[in-house]
């Protein structure tokens, strides 16, 4: 892949997103193609790293340094609002952005429920 192919797929930072779980919501936007809303998480790390996808791409100014923060806790604000908002759990293979890696021992992770369909 070129340089330009590499900034195009990925953004500024030129690599995929590490993660052993991925969050995700359909935008509603008017875009001209699937667009989402993406959580990577890194249970390993015990970070997760917030990203759009366009059309299969990483958004052009994506950089993960300034968008990888530290996982909150089980029980945290942070998990019901994500659920309200329509995130759930999707395989990470599901967007070719994000790379699968494994947890490091027994690292507990935090349980996400999703919203129930009506």
């Amino acid at each position: 892949m070129t340089n330009k192919e590499t900034r195009k797929k990925y953004g500024l930072s030129g690599q995929p997103i590490p993660a052993t779980r991925c969050l995700a919501f359909e935008m509603d936007h008017d875009f001209k193609m699937p667009a989402f809303a993406v959580l990577a998480i890194n249970d390993a790390a015990g970070t997760f790293t917030s990203a759009n996808v366009y059309g299969g791409n990483l958004g052009k100014g994506y950089d993960g340094d300034t968008m990888t923060h530290p996982l909150p806790a089980a029980d945290s604000e942070s998990w019901k609002k994500w659920r309200k908002k329509g995130y759930e759990e999707v395989p990470v293979a599901t967007f070719d952005v994000l790379v699968a890696i494994k947890p490091k021992g027994d690292k507990p992770k935090a349980e996400v429920k999703t919203a129930a369909k009506v």
